[in-house]
């Protein structure tokens, strides 16, 4: 199972609230990772973004050619239509509403594979990235680690987004975009 970035926050921040005031609480180890800047900037954020970008470029080519055929069919149907009975020019216009149809179908299919393929490798990285940042933080010894943007001023010490971006990019480089 795995948790949103948002639900992570909420957590962490109701565990740093029940922590005793006294001095187990001047103990506690906090870290900041910043989930962003790991996603845009790890090896496998910017492998998932470039498959992405030649995935829609290849979308638009494909799609951009079939409604230049649409285009040119349904113009050559209205010069036909003088030619035509009443019938035919119903039958042929049903033809192309078919093929117009067919086409939008065929969009919205891929569109949808295309946000679950994003869905499913972003997911894949994030379930990465938290492995990764609760290694580093057993090995050094942090209790709770919040998320950059959940937090306003840190200290440089604390953050530790460049390990575990580092060490991310060892254990992953490319996650698949795939679609189905």
């Amino acid at each position: 199972m795995t948790y949103s970035p948002k639900v992570i926050i909420i957590l962490a921040t109701i565990f740093v609230c029940l922590l005793p005031t006294h001095s187990n609480a001047q103990n506690v180890k906090i870290a900041v990772v910043d989930i962003d800047k790991i996603l845009s900037e790890s090896s496998a954020g910017t492998s998932i973004q470039e498959q992405l970008k030649k995935r829609r470029e290849a979308f638009q080519k494909e799609f951009s050619a079939r409604e230049d055929g649409l285009t040119a069919s349904q113009k050559f149907l209205m010069e036909q239509k003088k030619d035509l009975t009443a019938e035919e020019f119903a039958s042929k216009r049903q033809d192309f509403e078919k093929q117009l149809l067919e086409t939008k179908s065929l969009f919205q299919k891929r569109r949808n594979a295309l946000d679950k393929g994003l869905g499913s490798a972003l997911s894949e990285l994030r379930k990465n990235i938290i492995q990764v940042t609760a290694e580093v933080a057993e090995e050094k010894g942090y209790q709770v680690v919040i998320t950059r943007d959940s937090v306003v001023i840190v200290e440089k010490e604390m953050d530790i987004t460049d390990i575990v971006l580092s060490r991310l990019n060892k254990k992953v480089l490319n996650i698949p975009l795939d679609l189905e």
